[in-house]
């Protein structure tokens, strides 16, 4: 998943550096900063549930051990 999140981060970031003007920002550049703030909270999103889920894999484990 990491993989994932990292190459579609290099994807935006790419595009972002690619079409970035030193004028206005175009449709390409908008479109890029729209992509790099959903990257941004599908990460924060997907770590979060990843601890969450960790939690509770140790927590079924701790109840086993009972």
């Amino acid at each position: 998943m990491k993989t994932f999140i990292s190459t579609i981060s290099a994807i935006a970031l790419a595009t972002a550096i690619g079409c970035s003007k030193h004028e206005e920002e175009g449709t390409a550049e908008k479109a890029g900063k729209q992509v790099d703030e959903t990257i941004e909270k599908v990460e924060a999103y997907s770590s979060e549930k990843m601890h969450e889920a960790g939690e509770a894999i140790e927590h079924a484990g701790e109840k086993l051990q009972e």
